[in-house]
Order: C-alpha cells, then structure tokens, then sequence
C-alpha cells in the first residue's frame, strides 16, 4: 500500500469515528447522524417494526396514487436538496415501533432479552412473539385521513400526519398499540400520545427562512391534495417488518 492510499484511508476511518459526536451536535435533526448522513445518504439502521404498507394496486390504492404525485412533484422544490426523499414503495404507516440497534436501552429494547443480543436474534425472538399474538377485535381494515391542521412550528420535512377516520378506529389502534408494548415489551415514551403518520422524506440540513415557508406551504398544498384525492386511506392487516436502513421494510409475516 502507498503512502498516499494509507493517508487516505486513515482520513476517512477517522472521519468515520468522529462523524457520529459532530453530528449528534446538529440542533433540530435528531435523524441525522443515526438514519442519514449529512450529504443525505442513508445510513444502517438495522432494526424492526410492524407497519401497514399503503396498498400500492386495486382497491384502496387512491392514497398510494397521490403520494406518487406528491414524490413527481418534489424535485421542484428547493428545499427538497436538503431532504432526502423515500422510495414509495417503503411508504407505510408505522403500527408500533419495534427495537433497532441504535436504542439498545429499556424500554426501548425487548424486556428479557439481553442489550448485547444481535440485531438478527432480537428480530427472531420478536417475530416469535408476535407469531403467538393475536389481533382479536383490534384488526384491520384501519381507516384513517389527512390530518389538515397546520403543524407545529417546529415540523421538519417530510411527514404526512394522520388522524383516526373515527372514534371506534382510534380506540381499536390505541389498544392494539397497548396490547404489542406487552407483547413485546417495548414502550416508547410517547407510547401513549404517538401521532400515526406516514414519512416521505427526512431532512438532513438546516433550512433557512425563506425554504421553511416555502416547505410549509408545500405541505400544506399536498396535504390537501392527498385529502381530496383519497379522503379515506384503507390500511389492512399489521406486517411484523425487518429492515437495514430507512428505505425498505421487509416483511416477514402478517398479524393474525
């Protein structure tokens, strides 16, 4: 090896090493550093989940057609260069998030299983208690739209919030969200306040002032194009979800 290509390789190892403390600094982008980098690129981010994809052919699938739209229309929004986009075929609403190897700490990581366990055995004790798990009253089909309020002041790009279509839906979502924390002994501090939502992007860079109204007002044309478009979005049966970083969530079982 020369010297050169030995210097060369020592920056980028050190750069490695330092990244992750210079990038925890960045104030507002708790995603950096962790999902992406901040050149945007994906990074690992092994872990699971249980989600429900957004139909993407036949019935239901209005909602996936105007996601698309809003994915064409992207790339004519200046801030977007400061947002890395999603693949649609990741697009989801998360159920309950499960354990990933940059939270290994109670009660984010499963109760009885050791902190030190890797990420594949992790996943494989959790699908077989999810195996076990039983939906009862608490299936599917989840119906749900567009939650048009104006956002808080502090929302980044690029996120579509969702509310329960009714009181019934909202009642059997919150307790198949109580009954998984038991099952796999996880529990989020926002557990009991978690906003459903389906994630289109993540911002890795500032925004100026100018970009944050222009971002604002973009959210706020899609989201009402999306509601109009699909006032109702049909979500069926929870998938138990393995992945290796934000842009495809692999499923491995439905439940039952």
């Amino acid at each position: 090896m020369s010297r050169r290509h030995f210097l060369e390789g020592s920056a980028v190892g050190l750069a490695g090493l330092s990244a992750p403390r210079a990038l925890a600094q960045i104030p507002g982008l708790p995603d950096v550093g962790r999902k992406f980098g901040v050149d945007g690129r994906v990074m690992p981010f092994a872990g699971n989940t249980i989600v429900c994809h957004l139909p993407q052919q036949g019935e239901h699938s209005e909602s996936f057609d105007a996601l698309l739209n809003i994915y064409r229309a992207m790339p004519a929004e200046d801030w977007m260069r400061k947002v890395t986009a999603t693949p649609p075929s990741s697009y989801h609403m998360t159920i309950f998030g499960g354990a990933n190897d940059k939270a290994r700490q109670y009660p984010l990581w499963p109760a009885g299983a050791p902190l030190d366990l890797p990420m594949k055995l992790c996943d494989q004790i959790l699908g077989e208690r999810l195996q076990r798990f039983r939906l009862g009253e608490n299936g599917p089909p989840y119906k749900m739209h567009v939650n048009l309020a104006e956002p808080s002041v502090k929302e980044m790009p690029l996120t579509i919030r969702l509310l329960p279509f009714d009181p019934q839906t909202e009642q059997r979502l919150r307790r198949l969200r109580d009954a998984l924390s038991v099952v796999t002994g996880i529990r989020a501090d926002d557990h009991d306040r978690y906003e459903f939502h389906i994630t289109l992007g993540y911002q890795f860079a500032p925004l100026t002032e100018p970009e944050r109204s222009a971002f604002r007002l973009a959210l706020a044309r899609w989201k009402a194009m999306l509601a109009m478009q699909a006032p109702v979005i049909t979500l069926g049966d929870p998938e138990y979800c393995t992945l290796d970083d934000m842009f495809a969530f692999k499923r491995q079982f439905y439940l039952s």
